[in-house]
């Protein structure tokens, strides 16, 4: 299983989707499980705009990751976000015959960040709640890089500047020379 890092705006969804299509892999967004959920209690937690907590996640997860018999590469969008979900993870995907096999860390200065979630449109993209947006990441998920480098997890840092094609050409490049997938 492959993560992948960075904060909002830094293309790691769209750089994801690209990936998994191009090489044959599994897609695996912990968003995309929560909206197509069936759980009234996911549904009823997603209808009131708040983020859904760890056990909720880590339940729905665990019956993706269940139901997913392909042994192709997953890349893991949107999980884990903090410590105690990154705890969670490791000591969960043995029992699905998976491990985390590599980490892709988005590096993009915070002004294109900025200026990508403003150009997104959203009703909630203003400058005060990306700004918001960046300082959890900071806080919250930019920590677990240095979590999964003491676990010995290998980690490739992709330069989120430029186009989508050539964002993408770099992350290709470092699947091609097996450091995502070794």
């Amino acid at each position: 299983m492959i993560l992948f890092f960075g904060p909002p705006g830094s293309g790691k969804s769209v750089q994801g989707q690209l990936l998994v299509e191009r090489n044959g892999w599994k897609w695996l967004s912990t968003g995309q499980l929560f909206r197509e959920s069936t759980d009234p209690e996911v549904k009823a937690r997603m209808a009131t705009g708040e983020l859904i907590d760890n056990e909720m996640t880590a339940r729905v997860l665990d019956n993706a990751l269940r139901d997913m018999k392909d042994p192709a590469h997953i890349v893991l969008d949107g999980y884990p976000r903090n410590i105690d979900q990154a705890e969670w993870l490791i000591e969960h995907l043995p029992k699905h015959g998976r491990e985390v096999t590599a980490i892709v860390l988005f590096e993009t200065p915070q002004e294109e960040l900025i200026k990508r979630q403003l150009g997104r449109g959203r009703a909630d993209d203003n400058e005060e709640v990306i700004k918001r947006r960046l300082q959890i990441y900071e806080e919250q998920t930019r920590p677990l890089i240095d979590f999964y480098k003491t676990k010995g997890v290998p980690m490739v840092v992709i330069d989120g500047l430029g186009s989508v094609d050539e964002v993408h050409d770099r992350v290709q490049a470092a699947a091609e020379e097996k450091q995502l997938t070794s």
